[in-house]
């Protein structure tokens, strides 16, 4: 088809071809990556214009435009070749000027009628074959350095009158095979370097094909040269390189697809021209190379001083070769890319990893037990919490924040630092809360009336203080001191549903950094109402939660860590005896725990049972059961537990559930 036909039909085309999907819309932006974020917006398309534009960093035109910016082509002609190889398009190329007039006209159709013609269909072999037998009638090799044996290699040869056969123009023109359906001719009349781009120096015959791409797959002995002309690769090769020939430094793209198809055996050299476009194409292509953990390195000594290695091979053809031979020991330094690759492997063999077990084994040996505090509990968890990821699930007004937050204080008071994200409640509620419990365990150590307890409300409420007693006084600077004494290792985030596991994560990795301390224990309260994950944000609840579910468990196997957190239970539940499928609607919780702990009112379950009736007693009888143990024993009897409201309390059978106070700090009390 003419020019203007095939742009009309490169603009009917998606860019799906070269850019990838963004996020939510339109695809990723080849200047700014608009589309990656969170947002997932990327350069769209306005049906009413037929152009893309977008508006993060105002990129906008048609698919000829795109095309520019993805491969860093300014020139349009560039542009247009580019799209014409991406979709496949064949083009019957400009007239030259001379060939426009009448006479060349009728010259160069009697020429055609005397010569063969490009042929339309893909087999080009016998075309190819009598272009060969007429190398030897132009001088173009010969002036280009190229032997008669690489002539032979890559039966390359002549056309005197090529035109693919449309009749529009005539050239004297050496072919280049570049696979059984394509070619390039080139335009003997026009010198090698000239930066003429008008399409009268060469024309591409077919979709895109590497240069000596075979080189690729094939066992080499040699590390492959990888470079930008066809000329540029046959100077290499007869300089004693293996080489591949890409025909322009924005094709690295197409580089990296045959990559994808196959792996050299050898680690691979880049040679682009010394100018921008190669400097950038070369980075591109270096970043592709590392994420496909290919071992390269890039040789610009090659052509030091000279155009390009062909400019080299005309000039210095001795020094061309000694260069090639100085890349290839530099090369030979580098690692094989299949031996570094099966070594890799290999150190995911069990076998590889004894030491490491025996380390960490060695390693825990010397790390305290982290007590819950409820020797109870800690029995069935085979003497507390360990790394791994925990749930402790209850129907509303069981204490599940209560209890959740009695155990992070409890390992506090045992030194160890604790992370707790409180996604309802904010930083000063659960600190009265916990005071509030120090009031209480104050009393009973000192065998006082728990009237001179506070609730957290009291604690919170300065308008009370000033009607305390000396008993109560007392009482609350007992508290106070005691909290202070262990508050130092408690961190409280408070977020209302706008905390997401990322967010956890970055704040984990802070505070070991900030502090030293390499392994907090981590709280979250509550599971359900974790923000989703970016990109995540139209999923369901259970999607939500399964996500975060499995991040919050990688989070923890990362850093070595143990992680509880709060989970709500369906309320189909809410009368009957606590089990496994309380949890299965509430996402992967049930398969993603280690340990799974349900809180129930004792009795659930048994006939007559009235939850309301058991929800007003003041204690609470509350069973912990220990529905999933990975690493342990179960309970689903339940471990009796007495819950005092009022007092944000946890008291188990055998009183326990608090750790003794600590001396009295005048200078940390509130009355004085």
């Amino acid at each position: 088809m003419d020019r203007e036909s095939a742009t009309h039909e490169i603009n009917r085309q998606t860019p799906d071809a070269f850019l990838q999907k963004a996020k939510r819309r339109g695809w990723i932006c080849p200047e700014c990556n608009n589309g990656t974020g969170k947002d997932g917006d990327g350069i769209v398309k306005n049906p009413s214009t037929g152009k893309y534009k977008c508006f993060k960093c105002g990129l906008s035109g048609d698919i000829i435009d795109l095309i520019g910016a993805a491969y860093g082509l300014s020139e349009f002609n560039d542009q247009f070749q580019k799209a014409t190889e991406i979709y496949g398009i064949s083009v019957d190329r400009y007239n030259s000027t001379q060939a426009s007039s009448p006479t060349v006209k009728k010259q160069t159709h009697e020429t055609i009628q005397t010569v063969t013609e490009a042929p339309a269909s893909p087999d080009l072999q016998e075309y190819f074959k009598k272009c060969h037998e007429n190398a030897g009638k132009t001088d173009y090799f010969k002036s280009r350095g190229i032997s008669q044996e690489s002539i032979d290699r890559f039966n390359l040869g002549y056309d005197e009158a090529f035109n693919e056969g449309t009749g529009k123009y005539s050239w004297k023109a050496v072919i280049i095979p570049t696979s059984a359906e394509t070619f390039e001719a080139r335009n003997t009349a026009v010198e090698p370097n000239s930066a003429d781009k008008s399409g009268y120096k060469y024309r591409k015959h077919g979709n895109l094909h590497l240069f000596n791409s075979s080189a690729l797959s094939e066992e080499k002995e040699k590390p492959i040269i990888i470079c930008e002309g066809i000329f540029d690769a046959i100077s290499l090769i007869q300089s004693g390189a293996q080489a591949v020939g890409i025909e322009s430094a924005a094709n690295y793209t197409h580089l990296l697809t045959e990559l994808d198809r196959v792996k050299p055996s050898k680690p691979l050299i880049i040679l682009f021209d010394d100018d921008q476009t190669g400097k950038d194409c070369s980075a591109k292509l270096e970043d592709g190379l590392k994420a496909r953990k290919i071992s390269y390195m890039t040789a610009p000594k090659i052509i030091e001083g000279y155009h390009d290695p062909n400019d080299r091979l005309l000039k210095d053809a001795e020094g061309l070769a000694k260069a090639v031979q100085a890349a290839y020991e530099e090369a030979a330094l580098l690692p094989d890319p299949q031996d570094e690759a099966k070594n890799e492997y290999m150190k995911t063999s069990a076998a590889k990893s004894v030491s490491a077990f025996i380390n960490m084994i060695q390693q825990n040996m010397n790390r305290p037990k982290l007590s819950t505090g409820f020797p109870e509990i800690d029995k069935i968890l085979d003497g507390g919490i360990y790394t791994g990821f925990y749930i402790i699930g209850a129907i509303s007004s069981l204490g599940k924040t209560t209890l959740t937050l009695q155990i992070a204080d409890n390992l506090a008071k045992q030194g160890r630092d604790v992370l707790f994200f409180s996604l309802e409640q904010s930083k000063y509620d659960l600190m009265s809360k916990s005071i509030s419990r120090e009031t209480f365990l104050d009393c009973r150590n000192r065998s006082l009336s728990d009237n001179n307890a506070k609730s957290n409300l009291g604690v919170l409420d300065g308008h009370r203080w000033a009607n305390f007693n000396d008993t109560e006084k007392e009482v609350m600077n007992h508290a106070f001191t005691a909290y202070r004494d262990f508050a130092s290792h408690i961190f409280i985030h408070e977020g209302i549903g706008n905390i997401s596991v990322a967010e956890i994560r970055e704040k984990v990795m802070n505070h070991i950094s900030i502090t030293g301390n390499k392994r907090p224990i981590v709280f979250i309260d509550y599971l359900q109402i974790l923000k989703a994950a970016d990109g995540d944000e139209r999923s369901t609840d259970k999607q939500i939660v399964d996500h975060n579910v499995t991040a919050l468990k990688q989070l923890s196997r990362d850093f070595d860590i143990p992680i509880i957190a709060v989970s709500s239970l369906n309320r189909q539940n809410y009368s009957e005896k606590i089990n496994m499928a309380a949890f299965k609607e509430s996402g992967a919780i049930e398969y993603g725990s280690d340990v799974l702990i349900g809180l129930q009112l004792t009795g659930a379950g048994e006939k007559d049972f009235d939850v309301d009736k058991a929800k007003d007693e003041n204690p609470r009888s509350i069973d912990c059961c220990i529905l999933k143990n990975r690493n342990g024993r179960i309970t689903t009897k339940g471990i009796p537990l007495t819950y005092y409201p009022v007092f944000n309390c946890f008291m188990d059978n055998d009183a326990g559930g608090w750790m003794t106070l600590s001396k009295e700090d005048e200078d940390n009390i509130p009355f004085t």
